[in-house]
């Protein structure tokens, strides 16, 4: 199954400093996943990915993103796998 892919960004909250971070997106009907991470595994593509709630996506409105994100996005940290 193919989807379109488009591009979010949302704001990352750091220690000392706040900045933002650009991923790509997909819906699959009414639901919007982000792609955290993807890989080649000889033909195929795998794709790290995780659901955001749709509602809280706004259009960017040329602003180098097709979208905005306006909630919370936690990424796994790789030392607590």
């Amino acid at each position: 199954m193919r989807s379109k892919k488009y591009t979010v960004r949302s704001l990352t909250l750091g220690q000392d400093k706040n900045s933002s971070t650009e991923f790509n997106l997909e819906f699959e009907g009414k639901r919007a996943f982000v792609i955290w991470d993807s890989f080649a595994l000889g033909d195929y593509r795998i794709e790290a990915r995780m659901e955001i709630d749709p509602m809280l996506l706004q259009e960017a409105g040329g602003k180098g993103s097709d979208f905005l994100y306006c909630g919370e996005i936690i990424l796994p940290k790789p030392e607590n796998n």
